[in-house]
């Protein structure tokens, strides 16, 4: 079952996410909700702070719509500059062009708790980047101005307050 995506800034997502311990069934459900939950959101990415479980587990979308699930994930390796637009569950209907690394090598684990090395390039590695963010506590507003990041803030305080009174 699909859980609701969190609206920055809520605490969730400015707090760095805890290493997963147990790669039990728990981890296999929360992989599986938070998969129902990128793909009614139409997401290329999610992590579990997102879904309000601060675990450092995330779902990085290839450009095939396959995805890969990483767990405990560390950037390796970093080179290179590249700027592409980009956007965020946690903050709907915003879309800026944010720095990032142009290449990326990443050290995960998988479901079963097996280390994995993967490199990517383009968007991919601007995903990895954007979830491995988010399980450190930052969201892409983090990378924009003082001006636009305060703009943002109130957009998303505003339909965080529109959604509470939906609920009542």
């Amino acid at each position: 079952m699909a859980r609701d995506i969190v609206i920055w800034p809520h605490k969730v997502l400015t707090s760095a996410t805890q290493p997963v311990m147990d790669f039990g069934p728990a981890l296999e459900k929360l992989l599986a909700e938070m998969a129902e939950s990128m793909a009614e959101a139409k997401g290329i990415g999610i992590a579990a702070n997102q879904v309000g479980v601060s675990l450092r587990v995330a779902l990085v979308g290839r450009e095939d719509g396959t995805f890969f699930e990483i767990v405990n994930p560390q950037l390796l390796e970093r080179s290179g500059k590249v700027t592409l637009e980009e956007g965020c569950l946690s903050v709907p209907e915003e879309w800026e062009k944010v720095p990032r690394f142009e290449k990326v090598k990443v050290r995960y684990q998988d479901k079963a708790g097996q280390w994995h090395e993967t490199e990517a390039e383009g968007r991919l590695a601007h995903v990895f980047q954007h979830e491995i963010d988010h399980l450190d506590g930052h969201v892409f507003v983090d990378h924009l101005s003082n001006l636009k990041r305060t703009l943002i803030r109130e957009r998303m305080n505003k339909l965080q307050k529109s959604q509470v009174r939906k609920k009542d």
